[in-house]
């Protein structure tokens, strides 16, 4: 199924606004390709369509002024007439339709480069939805998991900023956005992979401030992007320097959550040619204000997980001749004081008393690209080479799995903590050769190398521990206690009496040769093949000592276990479109998908039950979809249908006593369901009503064993999956004097799941009303535009993921919630010259 991204509607507004206020036909043609005006959401599988070449033709002849008498008569009645003005079109967005001025705008093209050419949406044979950065821009929304749900199918739930939980048609293992488990959703930024094959790191999660896009791929992008993308993939698209425009654009937000804290972000960039028209650089920069929404009811302060970090892009594009050199640099870091973000209810209060310590938490990453091209006569060489390195720092009050609600007055410094730090290192290459775009048969060839290293350690204890025996005690630091410690065959004292100080060094390589065929036979029929051959490697395992450990190993205080994991494979994707009409195409796509396998970041002993490593879990994706356009291309409504096969699904367990997350294969697990959309140009010049949704049934095939003796039996539903789950939209753009004015009003629908494989939280099933209204001015100096909106409006909540356990100590039964976000009223103000 195609999903179109909001420029689509936007788009089209545009044209049917500037042809009703009196534009010229050109310069409608020119607001359609800008494509950026109203807020505006993306569709699932409602992909945009370019007029057909008579009308672009014609169009683009009256832009141009070489269009006939009788092309340009309206165009020249028009003249004299009041015209809205509109900005030269950003870089990636696809001329629109030619304009009828009798009717509804035509849905304009939307283009892509999720197959690492560029290609129109609609005829790409796989589910994408793109979500345009000013349309994120103009809607208010700051982070991935304030839109990405919008694409039926797709669930999440975040944690702190780089911490988020994705899910794709039901294919999850886990819902916890602190699980150890990697994502099976790929994150990357273009084409670099931020792959996690061992343990998850953060993931990045830029602000829509000068993207060109964001693309959600449903459906395993095994071919193209190896074992990053078991489900799907997210793809950050930031917007290229331009050659020869002078740009700065700039911003500032705030955001207000019900009961919560103010927020500010602000960013700026600017684009600035340097040589003759062959040399550009783009700079950006955002501070971003998270407000706090949660209270601490045992100290009694308020809002303690309000929180802020940076953001700085930088890229230098120099295209010589046939040449294209690229250097893209990105750094983002978070700190926040205080990540309280469970509560104790899943309706709320959004407070909790069980926490007597701070959980402080930062992370960063950096990321350095070189992309290098020549154009051949009909082949285009590329490669990439880039180098990522992500660190990750957090603690987390753990006192509450030993003893429940600690009560008044409980000492801080008899408090159990955990504090993990993650940083990881990767470095990928790819080389590829791809032919031009314009016969009937077209190809992609190509390399790719992944390097990645890791360091992780976990340390589970008690501040008066730590304070008496830590590194930086009196004790602790005095070499006669670590030569006595050392003699009897032990780590450090801190490490040896803690409950747990665990390490994994590990190094994960991947190694693929990969293609890309296409071939269209006459003009009705494409047929498409692929593949990758692959080759995986993961060395590394567990160092660890303290109590934990001493009560489950039978050689001594420390356990040692390390291992290699070698994985080979073929991942072939298969797929067919037939244009059966003018107006409609059906495709069916077969792909199969991996995830990397790795070793366990905690000890296996004879007692815990943790396998000392897991394989890689597979899926096969089928999937068949139909595409239509009607009323003269104002209208498109598609369906389709998938079925998903998986295999050694990787579950994350717990053990016993002090929850400690593991992987592990096990059952098998299959998707189905069904995917629709409904985009429309109403006659109401202007107002464009979307519909999409989707139905998910997604569950195990064979009973298994959980790690805390409960018989999971097949059927039991996959964590994370949502069975029902729709978007709808209505807006209406209206041209007032030198005003652009558009509101928008929304409701997305998340339907009831499950927190993990044995339900221990319900998540989910619950609707969220959006209202917003964007004013522009674009005549203006400074083109200023003012976005107010408001999220959640009856401030509706509920769990998106969560746990129960038992406390280790007292016995009783513990919950924990992460909730959905509250009411938020947003309020932002951009400008660009």
């Amino acid at each position: 199924m195609l999903n179109t991204s909001s420029a689509t509607r936007t788009a089209a507004l545009l044209a049917a606004l500037s042809v009703s206020a009196g534009a010229t036909p050109a310069l409608a043609q020119d607001a359609a390709a800008n494509g950026a005006q109203p807020p505006a959401t993306a569709d699932d599988s409602a992909a945009a369509v370019g007029a057909d070449a008579p009308a672009a033709a014609t169009a683009e002849a009256a832009a141009d002024g070489s269009a006939s008498p009788a092309d340009a008569g309206a165009a020249t009645a028009a003249a004299p007439l009041d015209t809205i003005p509109v900005k030269v079109p950003p870089p990636r967005q696809a001329p629109a339709a030619a304009v009828d001025v009798q009717g509804p705008a035509q849905i304009a093209e939307i283009i892509v480069t999720a197959t690492k050419r560029t290609q129109s949406i609609r005829d790409i044979p796989a589910s994408i939805t793109a979500f345009t950065g000013e349309d994120l821009e103009n809607t208010g929304k700051l982070n991935l998991n304030d839109f990405v749900q919008e694409s039926p199918g797709v669930t999440a739930a975040q944690g702190s900023p780089g911490f988020t939980r994705l899910t794709f048609r039901g294919i999850s293992t886990d819902t916890n956005p602190y699980s150890g488990n990697a994502q099976p959703v790929g994150i990357f930024i273009g084409d670099v992979p931020f792959t996690d094959p061992y343990v998850a790191n953060i993931i990045p999660d830029l602000s829509a401030f000068d993207l060109s896009d964001v693309e959600v791929l449903k459906g395993p992008q095994g071919t193209l992007f190896g074992g990053a993308a078991l489900s799907g993939a997210i793809r950050y698209q930031l917007q290229e320097p331009q050659l020869d425009t002078w740009q700065a654009r700039g911003f500032s937000q705030y955001a207000k959550p019900k009961d919560g804290s103010s927020a500010f972000t602000e960013g700026l960039s600017v684009n600035a040619p340097l040589f003759r028209d062959d040399l550009a650089v783009r700079l950006a920069y955002v501070r971003r204000e998270y407000p706090g929404t949660m209270d601490n009811l045992r100290t009694g302060e308020k809002d303690v997980d309000a929180s802020s970090g940076n953001q700085y892009r930088g890229q230098l594009l120099w295209q010589p001749g046939n040449w294209k050199f690229k250097y893209t640099h990105l750094q983002q870091d978070f700190q926040g004081d205080d990540q309280l973000l469970f509560t104790d209810s899943p309706r709320g209060p959004r407070a909790s008393d069980v926490a007597i310590t701070p959980q402080p938490s930062q992370n960063e990453f950096h990321l350095d690209s070189l992309e290098s091209a020549y154009d051949f006569d009909g082949v285009r060489a590329v490669s990439l080479s880039s180098w990522v390195k992500r660190d990750a720092n957090y603690t987390k009050d753990y006192t509450s799995v030993l003893i429940g609600t600690p009560p008044p007055g409980y000492p801080a410094e008899a408090g159990v903590f955990t504090h993990v730090v993650d940083n990881s290192k990767s470095f990928s290459q790819e080389l590829r050769l791809q032919s031009d775009d314009g016969g009937p048969f077209t190809w992609l060839v190509g390399a790719y190398y992944f390097d990645y290293r890791m360091y992780f350690n976990i340390l589970i204890d008690t501040q008066l521990n730590q304070d008496l025996l830590g590194q930086d005690s009196v004790l602790g630091s005095n070499p006669a206690v670590a030569a006595l410690f050392a003699l009897l065959g032990a780590p450090s004292a801190a490490a040896t009496t803690s409950l747990l100080d665990g390490t994994s060094n590990a190094k994960s390589t991947e190694k693929a040769l990969f293609a890309d065929l296409s071939y269209e036979i006459a003009d009705a029929l494409t047929l498409s093949a692929g593949g990758r051959f692959y080759r995986t490697e993961v060395t590394g395992g567990f160092v660890g000592s303290g109590l934990l450990i001493a009560g489950n190993e039978n050689d001594g205080p420390q356990s040692n276990s390390v291992a290699t994991l070698k994985e080979s494979g073929f991942n072939p994707k298969l797929s067919a479109t037939w244009r059966f009409a003018d107006n409609a195409s059906i495709y069916a796509t077969a792909a199969k998908g991996f995830r990397f396998g790795g070793l366990q970041d905690l000890p296996s002993t004879p007692t815990n039950g943790v396998p000392p490593t897991y394989k890689s879990d597979t899926l096969w994706n089928y999937e068949i979809g139909l595409r239509t356009d009607w009323l003269h291309k104002t209208l498109q409504a598609d369906l389709t249908a998938f079925y998903i096969d998986y295999k050694n699904p990787i579950i994350t367990q717990s053990t016993q006593g002090i929850p400690i997350a593991y992987n592990t294969n096990v059952s098998a697990a299959i998707s189905r369901g069904f995917e629709s959309s409904l985009l429309w140009n109403t006659p109401l010049r202007g107002l464009t009503w979307s519909l999409s949704g989707a139905v998910t049934d997604a569950h195990i095939t064979k009973s298994f064993t959980a790690s805390d003796g409960q018989v999971v039996e097949p059927g039991q539903e996959m964590p994370g999956a949502a069975k029902y789950q729709f978007n709808s939209s209505l807006q209406y753009l209206h041209a007032w004097k030198f005003l652009t004015l558009a509101p928008i009003a929304s409701y997305t629908y998340v339907g009831k799941g499950y927190s993990d494989i044995t339900h221990q939280v319900e998540i989910n099933g619950y609707g969220s009303f959006n209202a917003g209204l964007l004013i522009g001015a674009d005549g203006l100096w400074g083109s200023p535009k003012l976005a107010l909106n408001v999220n959640n409006i009856l401030d509706v909540t509920r769990p998106v993921a969560g746990g129960t356990g038992t406390t280790l100590v007292t016995r009783q039964p513990t919950e924990t919630y992460l909730l959905n976000q509250p009411r938020t009223i947003t309020a932002r103000f951009s400008f660009e010259f």
